[in-house]
């Protein structure tokens, strides 16, 4: 049985536009959080992306980010003028891997505290089964996509 009806479907109530603002707030949050450490939130994402293994090069990142190449070439260039992240040379500049510099892994720490205070905050009158459920919840949509 559907969950909405074209009839009475209303497209700020429902789960999309719910996780899309939620996602919204999550990185307002984030970048506030960051701000002290001189970094963005999509800059952030890409140190977790590399620091946790789910990519090693600029197209792997663009491709879980959804950043297109341009942007991603930018972001990690600001990230290696920071001393976060080196490109070791491939074949060529697009095939290039990507490494965390010392100052990246610690710099990744910080990331990793400042998303959990966010989510903590924002999960605040949820019990941990709660949490937990959201989060089956969510993976039971990615599942279905």
């Amino acid at each position: 049985m559907p969950i909405y009806d074209v009839k009475t479907f209303r497209s700020r109530e429902a789960v999309g536009a719910l996780v899309g603002l939620t996602r919204k707030a999550i990185i307002e949050r984030l970048e506030s959080e960051l701000a002290p450490h001189g970094l963005s939130a999509a800059q952030s994402l890409v140190v977790l992306v590399l620091a946790q293994g789910m990519a090693d090069t600029a197209a792997g990142a663009c491709k879980l980010l959804s950043h297109d190449p341009g942007a991603m070439t930018r972001l990690l260039d600001r990230l290696q003028e920071k001393g976060l992240v080196r490109r070791v040379p491939g074949p060529d500049r697009r095939s290039a891997r990507l490494e965390l510099m010392p100052k990246g892994r610690r710099v990744y720490a910080e990331i990793n505290a400042a998303q959990v205070k966010v989510l903590n905050g924002m999960l605040r009158g949820f019990s941990p089964a709660e949490a937990r459920q959201l989060e089956s919840f969510l993976k039971r949509m990615l599942a279905n996509a």
